[in-house]
């Protein structure tokens, strides 16, 4: 009896260990193929690998809190997340919105400081973890690493001086157009799918969802779009571009 009982906790700890070398696979063949870990060698995606947290989250749930402490760097690896304030009357402004392949959590962990707005998943999502010892650790062996992790951060912080100088200086259907027309750049296509749902995408505008609905109603009546559902055709680039200028 003593016997069967070594043989099942040997086979137990053998499974352990297939399903740790498993998950270590897997988690290395996803970061090779994010943008910010493309250029790792394969060590370094071990490395990076061994000390990477899975993160499995339903919808609605917040992944980060304000005032949590940037320990690491946050990757989608699917699903979607938006980071966000909770203004003092309670309604919420989303600063970004990043699906599959996009980063955070970059700033406060090359600043070490805590995390100054939540991130909560708008659908069901997976992320990944990596803490600040090793990301440092590896990107002073990697230029290429650390060149990356700079473009991510001068792309959210050009990003954000966009924001504020639209918010400033646009009106509300000059930022939904600036927005429109970068999506079709972005995209590739003349049909822009909204990645999120309107009210989400005018929280992002920094307008409310009446608002949106509204301009969205003056656009198509124009003749300058057509709307079905979250698909936004543009119909007169031309026009549209106009409306910046005015």
């Amino acid at each position: 009896m003593e016997d069967i009982k070594l043989w099942e906790l040997a086979f137990e700890n053998r499974r352990e260990v297939t399903d740790e070398i498993a998950r270590m696979h897997n988690i290395k063949g996803i970061l090779s193929h994010t943008s910010l870990f493309k250029m790792l060698d394969n060590e370094q995606l071990e490395e990076i690998g061994a000390d990477t947290q899975t993160i499995r989250a339903p919808a609605h749930t917040n992944v980060v809190h304000q005032g949590d402490a940037g320990k690491g760097v946050f990757v989608v690896v699917y699903g979607q997340v938006k980071i966000y304030f909770v203004r003092k009357d309670g309604t919420e402004k989303t600063l970004a919105i990043l699906d599959q392949n996009k980063c955070f959590g970059l700033s406060e962990m090359l600043l070490d400081r805590a995390h100054l707005a939540f991130v909560k998943t708008t659908t069901d999502s997976m992320l990944l973890h990596t803490s600040r010892e090793k990301v440092m650790e590896v990107a002073q062996c990697n230029f290429g690493f650390a060149q990356e992790m700079m473009i991510c951060v001068g792309r959210q912080l050009y990003t954000l001086t966009r924001d504020i100088e639209s918010y400033s200086l646009q009106t509300a259907k000059q930022r939904l157009v600036a927005y429109l027309l970068r999506q079709t750049q972005y995209q590739a296509t003349q049909s822009v799918v909204l990645i999120a749902s309107k009210a989400l995408i005018a929280s992002r505008l920094n307008l409310t969802p009446e608002t949106l609905s509204r301009l969205l109603h003056e656009l198509s009546s124009s003749g300058l779009i057509s709307v079905s559902g979250r698909t936004i055709e543009i119909l007169d680039f031309e026009k549209m571009a106009a409306l910046l200028s005015i």
